[in-house]
C-alpha cells in the first residue's frame, strides 16, 4: 500500500490545518485505505489532495468519478430547491390569505363579543346589584 506523510503534504503545499488534522490522525505517516477515506470524506479536502498528489493519468480517472457525483449533488440539489421554493410560494400564498382574512375575523370576534356582552347586560340573570368594581 502507498502511504502518504505528512512531509509529502507540506512539499505539495497543503495547509497547515490539513496536516496537523493528518497528523493528528495517524502520525507522520499514513497508510490510506478506502474506508479511512470515507470515514473521514467530510474532514479533508480530497479535492485539493487529488490535483495536488495524483498523476495525471489518476487525476482524468478521479475527475470522471468527481464529475458524475457534483452533477448528481447537483440534480438532488435543485430538486430539493424547487420543492422548497413550491412550499414558499405557497407558505407566502397561505401568509397573504391569512393578512387579508385575519382583521375581518378579529372585526367579527369583537361584534361578537359585544353582542354578548349586551345580551349578557340586558338578561334577567343580571338585574340586581351593580357589580363594584
Amino acid at each position: 500500500m502507498k502511504r502518504i506523510t505528512s512531509e509529502l503534504l507540506r512539499r505539495r503545499g497543503a495547509c497547515r490545518s490539513q496536516v496537523e488534522l493528518f497528523i493528528a490522525l495517524g502520525g507522520d505517516s499514513l497508510e490510506l485505505t478506502e474506508a479511512l477515506c470515507l470515514e473521514h470524506a467530510e474532514k479533508f479536502n480530497f479535492y485539493w489532495a487529488a490535483n495536488h498528489l495524483l498523476t495525471s493519468g489518476a487525476l482524468v480517472e478521479y475527475e470522471h468519478v468527481r464529475r458524475g457525483a457534483q452533477a448528481k449533488y447537483e440534480h438532488i440539489q435543485q430538486s430539493a430547491w424547487a420543492e422548497y421554493e413550491h412550499i414558499r410560494q405557497a407558505a407566502l400564498m397561505a401568509r397573504a390569505d391569512y393578512l387579508h382574512v385575519q382583521p375581518t375575523a378579529w372585526a367579527e370576534y369583537q361584534r361578537a363579543c359585544a353582542s354578548a356582552f349586551f345580551r349578557a347586560w340586558t338578561s334577567p340573570e343580571n338585574q340586581g346589584e351593580e357589580v363594584a368594581v
